[in-house]
């Protein structure tokens, strides 16, 4: 198959287009300088989107700018959708985020969540991953828990109960090579198939990663928590930040079964990340 895939210098881009040129597909990946999805260019497109079986669409940031999050999440995406839709692209597969939904009050998921929605309603065949916690190294949250979890003291806001259902990377790039060839349509979960605290999580690493007993945990109490988030706000770009704080305490977990279904077997276990 002829793929344009966004976002292939990314984490998860990345492992998705070798994994499909692994595959034997024809992996067409404009560069940020070709395309960028903050000051879009729909013009230099053409070429790709003639010649497209699939478009996949892997972009997406972290920012404390709600503007920027639409423009990149929702709004270039849409029109990309339309435009595939009107040079006669079959299928769209659009990566997005547990818990997206166009009226989510956190401007990340809802960025993305009114993105899926807008390109579920382009006419095309439309596949939405939705991961949790994706586990891979060089994203950049995971690299933030792998520095965390090689403190022997952990200061998490609320002792870190909040729930997570973490995902392989490899998982994800399989899932969204199986989307891109297949016909299964709508949201999907991305789950691994163990569901842990925070706490938890981070405990897992500092065993697997980096051979350390478990951590002891000092529980921030939220008010002290809110308060180190919104410093961290500006040099994290976002990734650190009070927003950030809520999408914690709503969890991120799912039923796993039809992700399980799609790759033919379980996802992995967090219990067996970086083993």
């Amino acid at each position: 198959m002829n793929i344009l895939l966004f976002g292939g210098s990314g984490f998860i881009g990345a492992a998705t287009a070798r994994l499909l040129q692994q595959q034997g597909h024809q992996v067409n990946m404009p560069s940020s300088r070709e395309f960028n999805f903050l000051q879009p260019d729909f013009t230099r497109l053409t070429g790709y989107l003639k010649s497209a079986d699939v478009v996949i669409n892997a972009v997406g940031i972290m920012s404390r700018h709600r503007s920027v999050l639409e423009t990149v999440h929702h709004h270039t995406p849409a029109k990309l959708a339309h435009l595939a839709a009107e040079h006669g692209v079959p299928r769209w597969v659009q990566l997005s985020a547990l818990g997206a939904a166009a009226d989510h009050p956190v401007p990340f998921l809802g960025s993305k969540g009114r993105g899926d929605h807008a390109v579920a309603g382009s006419g095309l065949s439309t596949a939405i991953a939705q991961p949790s916690v994706v586990f891979g190294r060089g994203g950049a949250s995971c690299e933030l828990f792998i520095r965390l979890a090689r403190l022997p003291l952990l200061c998490l806001p609320e002792g870190g109960r909040f729930a997570l259902q973490p995902v392989h990377l490899d998982d994800v790039a399989e899932g969204l090579a199986k989307l891109a060839v297949g016909t299964a349509g709508g949201c999907m979960p991305f789950t691994g198939s163990q569901t842990c605290t925070l706490a938890g999580y981070l405990n897992l690493l500092r065993r697997n990663l980096h051979r350390k007993p478990p951590a002891h945990i000092l529980s921030l109490p939220r008010p002290v928590a809110e308060w180190g988030a919104a410093l961290a706000e500006v040099p994290s770009n976002g990734l650190l930040s009070r927003d950030s704080l809520r999408l914690l305490r709503a969890g991120s977990t799912a039923d796993c079964a039809g992700f399980a279904a799609l790759l033919g077997r379980p996802p992995q276990s967090a219990e067996d990340f970086g083993r």
